[in-house]
């Protein structure tokens, strides 16, 4: 089970509760504010989300930035982000789209990714970011393997 993530917008006032974000297909995300909740008679209740797309954004690079594994849930939104199928992901990967799909239904686990979790993580940060920030990216990127390895 992976931890929970929490997200708010700085600046803004913080909900009373943390409102549970159940619908992007990751069960541990918390938004502390930005979101807008309203009765409505006829519908029930609607929620109104502020700056999605940035809230997406934000949720792929926590991911990626996280030391566990990768999980089948966490790889299906990342994929899902990128706008790719499995069989896309899959040939960027050089493996079938049915091993993606065993990936992202938990039938390959963890540690057991083993390239393909850092494949993932760095192909969701070439799409997250523009082409002149790649030296920059890969920079980080190597100082904090670097810096793993001192652990």
């Amino acid at each position: 089970m992976s931890t929970r993530m929490e997200f708010y917008i700085s600046g803004k006032p913080k909900l009373e509760k943390p409102y549970h974000l159940k619908g992007i297909g990751l069960p541990n995300v918390y938004l502390l504010n930005g979101v807008e909740i309203e009765n409505d008679p006829d519908y029930g209740e609607l929620i109104t989300i502020t700056k999605l797309t940035d809230l997406h954004q934000a949720i792929g690079l926590h991911i990626v930035a996280k030391r566990d594994p990768l999980t089948g849930a966490e790889l299906r939104f990342l994929r899902k982000q990128m706008r790719m199928t499995q069989e896309e992901l899959a040939k960027h990967l050089r493996v079938s789209d049915q091993t993606v799909a065993n990936y992202e239904k938990g039938k390959t686990k963890g540690a057991d990714l083993g390239p393909t979790d850092l494949a993932v993580r760095v192909r969701y940060m070439l799409h997250a970011f523009p082409e002149d920030q790649y030296s920059d990216l890969l920079r980080g990127c190597l100082e904090a393997i670097n810096h793993m390895r001192a652990f």
